[in-house]
């Protein structure tokens, strides 16, 4: 026998929390995201956004100098929970060239698992980040910095499933439907002349 219940269970946590990091990296304020303004889009125009070196538009270009321009960028306090947020993309074509161009042993390994991570920081791999190998001009390509400071969630109602035996009577189904109520603030980035708890760095 299949165990609905916890397949459905897992099924609607995954769409609701995917529809969450879809808000925060990717909101702009539309009704798209329930009004949401994501980190990237509220960091566009502020001091945290942190300009790439001159040509540097696409995953490939990014260098070290660039990432240690974004380290340099982000406050002292903001350091001690910081990590790099960026796609499986940008991972590949940042950080995992960077450590192949170093060689040798360039990762720390745990029990045969490798742990991401770039000058002695997490990595948090999402795809709501940009995934695109080509031109980022303007774009907040990879974040870096506290994001449990930069931003909060709310859980207004948690998730609240529901079951109709008649919807699709003819057809022998059932329709199954998981909500819940969340709103996502992004508070602590800055200002145009003051960095926040996160940085993000564009494409030039």
């Amino acid at each position: 026998m299949i165990d609905q219940a916890t397949w459905l269970s897992e099924e609607n946590a995954y769409a609701l929390a995917e529809k969450e990091d879809d808000c925060l990296f990717k909101g702009d304020g539309t009704s798209t995201y329930g009004g949401i303004q994501g980190v990237r889009s509220k960091l566009l125009g502020l001091a945290g956004a942190v300009d790439a070196a001159s040509g540097h538009d696409t995953f490939a270009e990014i260098d070290a100098s660039d990432l240690t321009t974004m380290m340099a960028a982000l406050p002292q306090y903001a350091h001690a929970n910081a990590k790099w947020y960026v796609s499986q993309t940008g991972y590949q074509l940042i950080f995992q060239a960077l450590a192949q161009a170093v060689g040798g042993v360039t990762m720390l390994e745990t029990g045969n698992v490798q742990l991401r991570s770039y000058s002695g920081y997490p990595i948090v791999i999402s795809q709501k980040m940009p995934t695109s190998t080509g031109d980022l001009s303007d774009e907040v390509m990879l974040l870096f910095g506290d994001m449990s400071k930069a931003a909060t969630l709310g859980d207004r109602r948690s998730i609240t499933v529901k079951v109709d035996e008649s919807r699709y009577l003819d057809y022998d189904q059932l329709a199954i439907q998981g909500t819940e109520r969340f709103d996502i603030v992004v508070h602590d980035v800055g200002d145009a002349a003051t960095v926040g708890c996160l940085v993000g760095l564009v494409g030039e």
